[in-house]
């Protein structure tokens, strides 16, 4: 194909585009026929527009103030805040656009009922503000560096931003409800500023920069999953800070460099956090907890037995000494 051709074709694949009967493609894509909640009557409720060749919104999507459910995946729009008075709108997916910002989830009357929101693989390069009553945010696969305006939201239980350009926490305040918070493959050095999410269950920062904890870890009471795998930890005693997650369940920190200098650190785990019940891909049995006891215990005898024997030999040069100054 020559160039001019190639040229053509592509200003024919733009013209048709531009010329989307979006009235004709709503209709077409529409299902979820039901009782809708303010009881008007029936009315299609989910639209789907999957990879539909879509680029630009139109204020068609006005019309069909009853959808609950959008999802525009795989498409080519750079923003939703066409989509933002749709009243009864609850799901929204647009992975896979090429939207820059998420600017229209700062206004207070956009988006009054939405509660999911899947922005992942777009083009973000900023976590602003979010006053919309967002349950779930998902923005993996971004690239998203700046959080100066984040702050916070009070229903927001699951935020997800695996794989961006994050390097800290301390902006993650104000999420008195925040249950998942996902931020595996990312610049984390520290973990500083989490004291504050008291409701976090699950926090995963696998792939990070993480060479340790400050002294003293926050007690975080209701967090029952942590993912720190693939990091940079060194040292065995990093991980015994972690005795004040009281209630923790489910620990993975396998592919840090303490593995090759601490061969036992499966059971030293196991016995200074007797709650977890899965440690990296291994469950904490009935024997395994035997195991790890048992060669505590021998450490433990170990020690006692070594101690021992350097007091005598102690007192055994003390009176031998003694016995060189009678003389």
């Amino acid at each position: 194909m020559s160039k001019k051709e190639a040229k053509k074709q592509a200003k024919q694949q733009e013209e048709s585009k531009s010329k989307i009967n979006f009235e004709e493609l709503i209709m077409n894509n529409l299902s979820g026929f039901k009782m809708v909640q303010d009881n008007s009557g029936f009315h299609f409720t989910i639209l789907n527009l999957n990879q539909k060749n879509v680029d630009v919104l139109t204020q068609t999507f006005g019309n069909y103030k009853y959808i609950e459910s959008i999802d525009l995946s795989g498409n080519n729009i750079t923003e939703i805040v066409q989509l933002s008075q749709l009243p009864y709108l609850i799901r929204l997916n647009v992975e896979g656009n090429n939207i820059k910002d998420l600017k229209s989830l700062a206004n207070e009357e956009a988006f009054k009922s939405l509660k999911y929101l899947n922005a992942a693989s777009n083009k973000l390069v900023e976590l602003g503000p979010i006053k919309v009553p967002l349950i779930q945010l998902n923005l993996n696969d971004n690239k998203i560096e700046k959080m100066d305006t984040f702050d916070g939201n009070p229903k927001l239980r699951q935020l997800y931003l695996k794989r961006n350009k994050i390097a800290a926490l301390t902006q993650f305040q104000n999420l008195p409800e925040l249950k998942e918070l996902k931020l595996s493959e990312n610049k984390i050095k520290a973990i500083q500023g989490i004291e504050l999410l008291t409701s976090i269950q699950i926090l995963q920062l696998r792939k990070n920069l993480i060479e340790g904890f400050d002294e003293t870890f926050p007690v975080l009471e209701n967090i029952v999953h942590f993912d720190i795998r693939e990091n940079k930890i060194d040292k065995f005693d990093e991980i015994t800070k972690l005795q004040t997650l009281p209630n923790l369940k489910r620990l993975l920190y396998k592919g840090n460099p303490f593995e090759s200098k601490s061969p036992n650190y499966l059971l030293d785990t196991i016995n200074i956090m007797v709650r977890l019940e899965k440690i990296n891909n291994i469950f904490v049995t009935k024997q395994l907890k035997e195991k790890a006891f048992s060669f505590a215990k021998d450490k433990y005898d170990r020690e006692v037995e070594q101690k021992r024997l350097q007091e005598e030999e102690e007192r055994a040069k003390e009176a031998a000494l003694a016995a060189q100054q009678d003389q």
